[in-house]
């Protein structure tokens, strides 16, 4: 099951919630793998591996991959580019494919031309906004010429949400309003998630008490529900609120 994450205004967060909502997945008992396809090669860092830390090619199969926290690991910047990478999508031969394994993609801002070619192949994408108005005036350019309530496959996270600010609050409505339920979930800003890159550790492990740690578990609950993946929602509150956070 391949689950794409890619916002058209980079700094959004895409790496970071792919490799969260990976890892959380994977904690839970799901066969997970994540492919970075960005050039920039920090997927990794959010879960705790170091810059130099090589990361294998996505050329090999899922199930020869670097696992870590539970999640299979793999770079697909490089390979991406090759005509091997588009055939065997188009044969459907290839590891981003396996229906055994939920797989998240992590795909550059600028790489609209991969996540298009990846969208009718995928079960859902992930597109995080901030509540900023740079990124809020990129909504039109997630799919250009389909208004963003049509958007059938695409569910919208809003990241770095702080409601000590007037903006971020507004934003938030805004965002509950115009795409109800495609509002998968939130998540807040905590300078902690800095800190854990820091010191290259996973942010559970490094701020066990951070306020992203239940925004990440309500999001997954969220995500295993769109997903029909089952299982009962975190913390025992019911469906409605889990999906609507």
């Amino acid at each position: 099951m391949l689950i794409l994450v890619h916002s058209p205004k980079g700094g959004s967060g895409s790496s970071f919630l792919a490799a969260s909502l990976a890892a959380t997945l994977a904690r839970r008992g799901q066969q997970v793998a994540a492919i970075d396809f960005t050039f920039q090669d920090t997927l990794k860092l959010y879960l705790g591996l170091l810059p130099t830390q090589p990361v294998i090619e996505m050329s090999a199969r899922v199930g020869e991959a670097m696992v870590v926290a539970g999640v299979e690991i793999m770079s697909g910047h490089i390979f991406s580019r090759e005509q091997a990478f588009i055939d065997g999508i188009r044969a459907g031969d290839s590891p981003l494919l396996d229906k055994e394994r939920i797989i998240f993609a992590d795909i550059g801002s600028e790489d609209r031309e991969l996540r298009g070619f990846l969208l009718d192949h995928a079960a859902l994408h992930i597109c995080p906004i901030l509540p900023r108005s740079a990124s809020l005036a990129t909504l039109s350019k997630v799919q250009p010429g389909t208004p963003t309530v049509a958007l059938e496959k695409t569910v919208f996270v809003l990241n770095q949400l702080d409601d000590r600010r007037q903006l971020s609050r507004h934003t938030h409505n805004f965002i509950r309003e115009l795409v109800g339920d495609k509002l998968l979930g939130t998540v807040r800003y905590d300078e902690a998630i800095n800190d854990t890159l820091a010191m290259f550790q996973p942010l559970e492990k490094f701020a066990p008490s951070s306020a992203l740690i239940p925004d990440l578990e309500r999001l997954t609950d969220a995500l295993q529900l769109r997903l029909g993946l089952g299982g009962s929602v975190h913390g025992g509150g019911d469906v409605q609120k889990a999906t609507a956070q």
